[in-house]
């Protein structure tokens, strides 16, 4: 495995088939703005490269943690174990205490196998849901009758659909506020800047869509978009928004909107069933059918035993994460 830099890392990638929205340069960008020294760039082979990746690098006074979320691969089909276990090996060299990987791809037991073979375990506890839904753009889409209703009561609306071609910083500025808005009512504190979304944007890797009402943007979604694929990232809805059913409208004008663009599959990104608030988005993201996908999800190497624990506790309790 070789550290190369970001600009090496991007041209290489460029004819890879695989490369997952989290390695994107668009991500970079987004990743970058809180320190574009923590994030390291790696390769298994420069002349030849078949498998690279962009990690997050966290310290912990003397302890070192890499994070990995997902990894680029030059072919999809028939996932090399042998290369897969050299290069996550390869990471345990690099005199990091924690490594921690999340594979948002398609499970496959080569991988699972690869990561186990080069040392890697599950965590203690879980912080990813491995389960998404893909969308078949391809053939007829099939909303729920729940879906079907506010369709047509958007549709009452007189709704606009409003694809941003070339995203400006007035744009972002429109989708921070509404996002903040929707932060206010939900009273949560995942915080999101202008600057944020405009570098997440500005390299063509995401699109931004607004819809409008009466001349005014209420709803927004962010998307990755690559090929023929494409996923849901960033929503935003304000008050008016969920009156008038402009989340439906928007979900399902996207949708309508990269099948006419020739995009093959949808993916919902992340399906959280729960008995909490939060099933509400899972019961949103359920009424269009698709396909049930698993993912590899986490994985993790510690360089002692007693870490699993530690990370566990850490995750929880210091970091807050919610467990699934």
């Amino acid at each position: 495995m070789v550290l190369i830099d970001q600009i090496t890392f991007f041209k290489l990638i460029e004819q890879f088939e695989v490369v997952p929205y989290t390695q994107t340069k668009g991500m970079f960008e987004f990743h970058a703005l809180a320190g574009i020294n923590r994030i390291k760039f790696f390769v298994n082979n420069t002349e030849a490269p078949t498998i690279a990746c962009f990690g997050h690098e966290k310290s912990f006074g003397l302890k070192k943690m890499i994070l990995i979320e997902g990894e680029c691969h030059a072919i999809s089909a028939n996932l090399n174990v042998d290369e897969i276990r050299i290069f996550y090996n390869e990471f345990t060299k690099f005199g990091y205490d924690f490594i921690e990987v999340c594979s948002n791809a398609e499970y496959n037991f080569n991988y699972e196998t690869a990561l186990r073979q080069a040392g890697y375990l599950r965590p203690v506890g879980q912080f990813s849901m491995p389960l998404t839904k893909v969308v078949d753009l391809a053939s007829e889409i099939i909303y729920t009758r729940n879906w079907k209703q506010n369709i047509k009561k958007a549709n009452r609306n007189n709704l606009k659909f409003e694809p941003v071609i070339n995203v400006q910083l007035s744009d972002c500025v429109d989708f921070v506020f509404i996002y903040s808005e929707m932060l206010k009512r939900k009273s949560l504190g995942s915080i999101l800047s202008t600057e944020q979304v405009y570098a997440l944007c500005k390299t063509g890797d995401f699109c931004l869509y607004f819809v409008t009402y009466q001349n005014r943007r209420i709803a927004a979604r962010i998307t990755h978009e690559r090929k023929t694929h494409a996923g849901s990232w960033y929503a935003a809805t304000n008050n008016d928004a969920l009156h008038l059913s402009a989340s439906f409208f928007l979900y399902k004008a996207v949708l309508d909107y990269l099948k006419e663009k020739g995009f093959h599959t949808f993916d919902m990104e992340k399906l959280v069933p729960s008995t909490k608030s939060v099933n509400n988005v899972f019961l949103f993201k359920d009424g269009i059918v698709g396909k049930y996908v698993q993912l590899n999800g986490e994985w993790s190497w510690y360089k002692k035993k007693y870490y699993r624990p530690l990370m566990y506790f850490v995750k929880k309790y210091l970091m807050n994460k919610r467990e699934l």
